[in-house]
């Protein structure tokens, strides 16, 4: 049964809704927020606020269930640019490159959701789990072409390069985004590609 499209009222509604809870959560944790403080910073009536919402965590909710559906395409595009790699040094610089530029393209094009997600007040369950889906993901697909021995060091390497990724993403949007995507791209790219490219020395050989 198709979806019932909503009209541009409702759309409205929900987006001033959600940037007051954005808002507000830069001040104090959600549990200190109330629906009328909602309502009242998005100008919009309580009835209205519980025709899309059931309470203040169901709308916490629906915004972090619409993150996850959005970093599906980050994962599916991880999948994409890795999975015809025979071997985890054959994955170039141009690899991680392409991956990173769209991942930062989705964090541009969503800026205040992301901000959200990372806001020192959101819990860090929201983006540790996404670490963790991403870390899985990315070791299926290299599961084949690395040494099961070495998959412990892998996740230590991306541990490493993806807790700097995720600073520098949050200062990037400390800063609405206006430093160059392409040139954060290359630098992130390069510090991936260096990582990887350090743990596929053979340091039983030295």
């Amino acid at each position: 049964m198709p979806k019932h499209k909503e009209d541009r009222r409702t759309i409205y509604s929900k987006k001033m809704i959600r940037e007051s809870l954005y808002e507000l959560m830069k001040e104090k944790p959600l549990n200190k927020i109330s629906v009328t403080e909602i309502c009242e910073k998005a100008d919009v009536n309580r009835s209205t606020f519980y025709a899309y919402y059931t309470d203040i965590y169901d709308l916490h909710q629906k915004i972090i269930k619409e993150f996850f559906v959005m970093q599906k395409n980050v994962i599916k595009n991880i999948k994409e640019s890795l999975l015809q790699k025979n071997d985890i040094q054959e994955i170039t610089y141009d690899d991680y490159y392409n991956i990173i530029s769209y991942y930062l393209k989705t964090v541009k094009d969503n800026t205040e959701l992301y901000k959200f997600i990372f806001n020192q007040n959101s819990t860090n369950a929201i983006h540790a789990s996404f670490g963790k889906v991403v870390y899985h993901t990315i070791k299926d697909v290299l599961t084949p072409i690395i040494a099961e021995s070495r998959l412990e060091e892998l996740k230590t390497a991306f541990t490493f390069v993806s807790g700097g990724t995720t600073a520098i993403i949050m200062k990037w949007l400390e800063k609405d985004c206006q430093n160059s995507l392409e040139e954060l791209s290359r630098n992130i790219a390069g510090y991936y590609y260096a990582t990887f490219k350090a743990y596929t020395i053979d340091r039983t050989k030295r």
